[in-house]
């Protein structure tokens, strides 16, 4: 009889103290919301289920987010949190945000590496056209001469429907057939780092840990972060600086 008031009250205390447990993380975590941008708040609220927002809502996070411990905030959600925070970062400090509604990148480099950086970068978007199965794209980016030419020719040509836009439809459908990870958080991630730079690639260089593809979006990052912008037309890619 003693035994077994002996045990009910062992399995009392032990209720009790993982109660308290409990307890103590929730107040620890609602304290932590509290020194949050109300923004990132509403994010970890969103996340953890406890709220609904439009994506959208989210589009500017990592604009006011670019701390540690609140990319941490951001991306704890998520597999490979380490991985997506140290790319999330090396954006972040490749760029600046001075006088722009979004990040433009810091870095410059010569023209002839410049026209490098772009040749590579197309090298690795006719490779994947042509592991994907579609030739005719992988033929229309490859052997093709690269121009330097002003921003403002780039920037009027890539409204057009040429190659560029082409090749873009085509990762971006395979990028969305291929996210680990289809969760309302996820597809609002998607969104947040879309907001950087209004850049999907940039996005998708960031969110390549949730992207089970072949594809190297390092080479876009490193074309750009020294000021890259290009447009692929039939047999020429137009490269310029956006400096």
């Amino acid at each position: 009889m003693l035994e077994k008031y002996a045990n009910a009250v062992i399995d009392c205390a032990m209720i009790l103290y993982l109660m308290n447990k409990m307890a103590i993380k929730i107040i620890s975590s609602e304290a932590g919301k509290k020194q949050m941008s109300p923004l990132l708040a509403d994010w970890c609220d969103f996340c953890e289920g406890n709220t609904s927002f439009d994506k959208s809502h989210f589009i500017s996070l990592l604009k006011n987010s670019s701390t540690t411990a609140n990319l941490y905030d951001v991306f704890k959600y998520f597999p490979l949190c380490d991985t997506l925070m140290e790319r999330a970062q090396n954006v972040l400090n490749s760029g600046s945000l001075y006088q722009r509604s979004y990040l433009y990148p810091r870095g410059v480099c010569s023209e002839p590496e410049l026209l490098a950086s772009a040749a590579k970068w197309l090298e690795e978007q006719s490779r994947f056209c042509n592991v994907m199965g579609d030739s005719e794209l992988a033929m229309l980016s490859s052997n093709v001469g690269v121009i330097y030419t002003e921003k403002s020719v780039v920037d009027e040509t890539v409204k057009l429907d040429i190659p560029s836009r082409w090749i873009f439809d085509y990762i971006a459908d395979h990028v969305r057939n291929s996210r680990i990870t289809n969760s309302a958080a996820s597809y609002a991630l998607f969104e947040v780092l879309y907001g950087i730079a209004a850049d999907y690639y940039l996005a998708w260089y960031i969110a390549s840990p949730l992207i089970d593809l072949d594809i190297n979006f390092d080479l876009y990052f490193n074309f750009w972060k020294v000021g890259g912008v290009s447009a692929l037309l039939n047999g020429k890619l137009l490269v310029a600086a956006v400096y």
